[in-house]
């Protein structure tokens, strides 16, 4: 939901002398991590895949008609939803690189909070009044608009929180952004921390949201509240975390270094993972998996990003940078808000227009539905938006010198 841009490296001119920079702020800038990164889109593009897959997919295989072999036959996708874990991870690393580039810089709150306002509240309002004409024309349609959560929390992105307490993702129209709260509600916490703690400081903060996210997890369970170990930001604060600590990783010259020179060790690391998720493709929903299961899924997410970013290989390339998941990526948060809500839509127009057994085709219309939308959301709205807010709120240091640009 981020664009994979890496402008870093200091301001034009004569260089900031390194012993005279602030304590804790970040004095190596990873060259590696200057300019457009294309496999960040394409690793975001696998993100929205998975997702689609499981809502259009694996999450409807009864309503398809998809039983015995051929149900079997997408078992290996079970873990398919996982893609907001995908997420998760690549939005602590992103925006953790922001604001550690931009640490020190004078307008850095302000640049930050109105580039994020840019990118994200234009699309995500325009949907959410949508869904109020939908109440207002539709409500006979319980499962498309309803009110099984209160309306409020949206328009201050809390619906996660209501998620929890009201044991329902609402209306289907809006199901998907309890994801965006969580994102939301990191966008707003990590920038004090970030501009407050040191280097140590902000190492101890994100391992300890990684230490301590399994345990609330595990307090949620046993009080029967199993939408909290999904939906709540302390429950998914390892993911953010892990993404983070990377972050800041990538951004020290000696443990880049140790990268670099382990990553066969991060290969054995990234496969070791990923065996290990065999048990929860198997038990797709049991306490294991919602205690350190997302836990794992965060480092296994985490080991594919390292991989990727570090020295990637011909396969690595060749997967993504393939311009199909490249372009995914880049409109994603387009279809990531748009894709429950058209298929809710077009499921509820064309049911019982077409035979049963073929209501696969209503997916198949709805997500190229979703994909020409998402197309004109980001040349007209979204792409024009980021242009301006680039534009026009910059990280400046002194009124004297140029802007520091970093990834928003």
């Amino acid at each position: 939901m981020l664009r994979s841009r890496m402008e870093t490296g200091w301001p034009a001119g004569p260089q900031k002398n390194v012993d005279s920079m602030p304590e804790g702020s970040c004095v190596w800038r990873n060259p590696h991590l200057r300019g457009r990164i294309p496999e960040l889109d394409g690793i975001r593009g696998l993100a929205i895949l998975l997702v689609l897959v499981w809502h259009y997919v694996c999450g409807s295989k009864t309503h398809y008609g998809i039983q015995g072999r051929l149900s079997d036959v997408l078992v290996p996708l079970n873990l398919s939803w996982s893609g907001v874990d995908l997420f998760f991870v690549l939005s602590g690393f992103l925006i953790g690189g922001i604001l550690l580039d931009a640490k020190h810089v004078d307008s850095y709150y302000g640049t930050f909070y109105l580039r994020r306002l840019h990118r994200i509240f234009p699309l995500y309002f325009i949907w959410l009044g949508l869904f109020l004409v939908g109440l207002y024309l539709w409500n006979q349609d319980a499962a498309l608009f309803n009110h099984d959560l209160p309306v409020w929390p949206y328009f201050l992105f809390l619906q996660n929180v209501f998620v929890v307490s009201n044991f329902t993702f609402g209306a289907g129209w809006m199901l998907v952004t309890w994801s965006l709260a969580v994102e939301e509600q990191f966008y707003i916490l990590l920038p004090f921390a970030i501009r407050k703690l040191s280097s140590k400081g902000i190492v101890r903060l994100a391992v300890g949201a990684i230490l301590f996210a399994p345990v609330v997890r595990f307090v949620f369970v046993m009080l029967g509240k199993n939408y909290g170990p999904y939906t709540l930001l302390p429950c998914r604060a390892d993911a953010l975390g892990v993404g983070v600590l990377l972050a800041l990783g990538c951004r020290n010259q000696e443990i880049w270094a140790w990268f670099v020179s382990h990553r066969k060790e991060i290969y054995i690391t990234f496969v070791a993972l990923g065996l290990g998720l065999v048990v929860f493709i198997v038990h797709p929903r049991d306490r294991l998996l919602n205690t350190v299961g997302y836990s794992w899924l965060a480092m296994f997410y985490t080991s594919l990003l390292l991989l990727v970013l570090v020295n990637p290989g011909r396969m690595e390339r060749l997967v993504f940078r393939n311009l199909v998941l490249v372009r995914l990526g880049t409109i994603a948060y387009a279809v990531y808000i748009f894709h429950q809500g058209i298929n809710g839509l077009l499921q509820y127009a064309l049911q019982g227009t077409i035979p049963t057994g073929w209501t696969w085709c209503i997916s198949v219309l709805s997500l190229a539905t979703v994909l020409i939308l998402a197309e004109v959301s980001w040349r007209v709205l979204e792409s024009p938006l980021i242009r301006r807010a680039h534009s026009k709120y910059q990280y400046v240091t002194e009124a004297s010198e140029p802007p520091v640009t970093v990834l928003a």
